[in-house]
């Protein structure tokens, strides 16, 4: 991998301030006392993503009820709703992406790691992460790619972030790319309208790329991050510090939810199906992430290295400040 990465600073003014406001305006109340069936009620929230499968399945499976907990998932439009709906305790537990959450402990908000949500594998074929090119476009290689226009569902995250470190690994100068932002369902129209010369797409919506007949150029989560988790459960500081119990059982629901459908695909396309309300033949066609139980601290220190060599953050955080490790 080229050492010689750009080292713009991101633009992160409309993120931030949205933070801020949010996590201000909350009052840091935690949710209600053990309620008349005994379990604790517990908000988690997530976006619609083919991640939250083992989320869904904790509470199916009764692997939440198993801790005391009575979670109800809430649905964000947006990973960036969420990080400050757990700042202010709206939603005591959440998801985000890594480089969200480096981002957010970045800028001084009262975030901790709790587990892992859903990671990336060493199989390229079978990675949920790929750069499509129109099959009949000027790009043909991923040398092609060098200053070529890539959308991306935000700028200066996840996603120029593994598209850059990827690239770079197979030797692209990608230091004249440019990102365009944009959501997931709008990307085909715009590869097929000229208006990209390159989509970003992540499951459910690589399936969908394929069903276009896009070539697949490079599968960016595998090529840039093998084997690392990309995505965690996260809640406040001051959340784990008074109900220190409450996240222990959602760490160990988790953990027994992550390994339910490590062995079991078929149950997470079907409560993705049921939840989520997605084709059922577009999911039967779709890759899984990784789940794997526990909290994969390595991961967080190796993609906020190179977070910091790109600009996306200023610092590496404090290690020993932002993990709330599982109990024994």
């Amino acid at each position: 991998m080229s050492t010689a990465r750009p080292r713009a600073v991101g633009a992160l003014v409309a993120v931030t301030a949205a933070l801020a406001l949010t996590a201000c305006g909350g009052d840091g109340a935690a949710p209600d006392a053990t309620g008349e069936d005994g379990l604790y009620p517990l908000t988690v929230m997530q976006i619609t993503t083919m991640d939250a499968g083992p989320l869904h399945l904790a509470v199916e499976e009764g692997f939440f009820e198993e801790q005391g907990l009575d979670v109800e998932v809430r649905i964000a439009e947006a990973g960036s709703a969420i990080v400050p709906s757990v700042v202010n305790q709206e939603s005591p537990i959440g998801y985000a992406n890594v480089v969200s959450d480096l981002q957010a402990i970045d800028q001084g908000l009262d975030i901790k790691f709790v587990a892992n949500c859903c990671g990336v594998g060493t199989d390229p074929e079978l990675d949920t992460s790929r750069i499509y090119v129109l099959p009949d476009g000027q790009i043909t290689d991923l040398a092609g790619l060098a200053g070529a226009n890539i959308a991306v569902n935000s700028v200066n995250n996840l996603g120029d972030l593994t598209i850059k470190t990827a690239l770079e690994a197979n030797g692209v100068d990608t230091s004249a790319i440019e990102f365009t932002p944009m959501n997931y369902s709008d990307m085909p129209a715009a590869l097929e309208r000229g208006d990209v010369d390159a989509i970003w797409s992540v499951e459910p919506h690589k399936s969908i790329s394929d069903s276009h007949g896009f070539t697949p150029l490079i599968s960016n989560f595998v090529e840039s991050f093998p084997g690392s988790t990309i995505g965690y459960y996260i809640t406040s500081g001051a959340f784990a510090q008074e109900h220190p119990d409450v996240v222990a059982g959602f760490q160990a629901a988790m953990d027994a939810a992550n390994e339910f459908a490590t062995q079991n695909p078929e149950r997470v396309r079907e409560v993705i199906v049921e939840q989520l309300q997605i084709d059922p033949e577009l999911v039967d066609q779709t890759n899984l992430a990784v789940y794997e139980p526990g909290l994969d601290e390595e991961s967080v220190a190796t993609i906020a290295a190179v977070a910091v060599e790109y600009g996306i953050i200023s610092a590496e955080p404090d290690y020993d400040e932002i993990f709330v490790r599982p109990q024994g």
